[in-house]
């Protein structure tokens, strides 16, 4: 955590670096440098071959965090795998310090391959810069590492993803971090809880498991108002659905294990923001050590490339799926965003104008036991504790913190996937026919 101290300090070599961390003092002047042997050159956002905010979104995912700066390269970047680079002569090497964008010279301080994620995520989400960490915690610690000091409070919404919770609790509650759950979906009643002290409002674009939405560009303007930072987690929309910088917020961070990489492959998170916000986040990266490694970095640009049709297809599917459920006699409760006759339709419209995402939840009549026979019962849906992938999985919503299931443990979290509505149905079908028939008295089966 930075505490009251902007001066620079020494890395292990010697050298000064600036307390808000490489990309804050100017451009870059070690890019183009060649080391005499045709030595790689790193592109700037906005460089040829990097793909324009004016191009459709589509376009850009599969283009962006491109690199071409050598005359013949390879349309799949190789992986960088080295821990080190060596450097022609020690002024090339002092050249890196305070760069932008950063240069590499070792792997905690980032590789070609997550500098490559970080400028095609910062491109998607429309951010002057992003910071990529070993996984989607880490990115989330970064935040809070990066901005808060002790005496500092923040502000989150009620229903977030309950390791962001724990982390608030039990982490940053130990170095004089205080915390306020409010329910953030009422803009006034968040602004009540800010105090002088806050310096973070943390919001969900889809909270998780509840699948409620946020007035984003309202909780900016209050936040503002009090002098915090509107930092929300967009892991569930991705940018290819919703971008929360448009909205007013100061930073966005991913789990990009999920949707962005999408294919229950690799581990990672990315943060974007303005530069000099992404600097102080970059720092804290490197001074805590969460750093992505190449492979995993690799694996989720590879997945950006097909992240617009992976969320047009999943968020289609989701709605398919989620008016079954909402039709179904054996199901109390579905939550999607955009299902018709929600609450939350008009914001639906706003946030997420091409799809409410891949995820739902939905309530099974008979509570746990009854859920827990549905998931027996389904052939497609294995019952995994993540999200985002190619696979439709199923999971249940994180227990209480006494252990126990959350609520009366009839609610079940799907992950939509990339197989057919029609197969979904039919095996979501399949198992709600075996509870409504398990669930019957025995005379009438007689």
């Amino acid at each position: 955590m930075i505490v009251g101290n902007d001066e620079g300090t020494d890395d292990a070599e010697g050298h000064e670096v600036s307390p808000r961390g490489p990309g804050q003092n100017g451009q870059n002047p070690y890019v183009g440098l060649s080391n005499g042997r045709g030595g790689h050159r790193y592109s700037q956002v906005g460089s040829p071959g990097y793909a324009p905010v004016s191009h459709d979104f589509r376009t850009r995912a599969v283009h962006a965090g491109e690199d071409d700066a050598s005359p013949v390269r390879p349309l799949t970047a190789p992986i960088y795998q080295g821990s080190v680079y060596a450097f022609e002569n020690p002024a090339d090497f002092d050249a890196t310090f305070g760069a932008h964008p950063p240069c590499p010279t070792y792997s905690r301080a980032g590789l070609p391959n997550t500098f490559a994620l970080e400028r095609a995520v910062a491109d998607l989400e429309g951010g002057e810069d992003a910071v990529a960490t070993a996984s989607g915690m880490a990115a989330i610690s970064a935040v809070f590492l990066g901005v808060l000091a002790a005496g500092d409070h923040v502000v989150v919404s009620a229903d977030c993803y309950s390791d962001t919770a724990a982390l608030l609790r039990e982490g940053l509650g130990h170095f004089g971090v205080s915390t306020s759950f409010v329910d953030t979906c009422d803009p006034a009643a968040m602004t009540a809880t800010l105090t002088p002290q806050t310096r973070i409002v943390w919001v969900e674009t889809i909270s998780n498991p509840a699948m409620k939405l946020c007035d984003l560009a309202a909780l900016a303007t209050r936040a503002h108002r009090g002098g915090a930072l509107l930092c929300v987690d967009n892991t569930f929309a991705t940018p290819a659905l919703c971008r929360p910088l448009g909205h007013g917020a100061d930073l966005v961070i991913h789990s990009a294990t999920k949707f962005l990489g999408g294919h229950h492959d690799l581990t990672a998170g990315v943060v974007v923001g303005s530069r000099s916000l992404i600097g102080r986040l970059r720092r804290s990266v490197y001074l805590f050590g969460p750093t992505l490694g190449a492979m995993d970095a690799w694996l989720a640009l590879r997945g950006i490339r097909t992240l617009a049709p992976r969320m047009a297809w999943v968020s289609e599917t989701a709605l398919t799926v989620a008016r079954f459920l909402d039709g179904h006699p054996g199901v109390t409760a579905v939550r999607y965003p955009g299902l018709p006759g929600g609450r939350q339709d008009d914001l639906a419209r706003d946030l997420l104008p091409d799809g409410g995402g891949g995820m739902l939840a939905f309530d099974v009549a008979g509570g746990r036991e009854a859920a827990d026979r549905l998931l027996r019962e389904v052939r497609l849906i294995p019952f995994a504790p993540s999200l985002g992938g190619v696979t439709t999985t199923a999971a249940y919503p994180p227990r209480d913190d006494d252990g126990s299931p959350a609520g009366d443990g009839s609610t079940i979290r799907l992950s939509i996937g990339l197989e057919a509505a029609a197969d979904l149905i039919a095996d979501l079908g399949r198992g709600l026919a075996a509870v409504s028939l398990a669930t019957l008295p025995i005379e009438t089966l007689a």
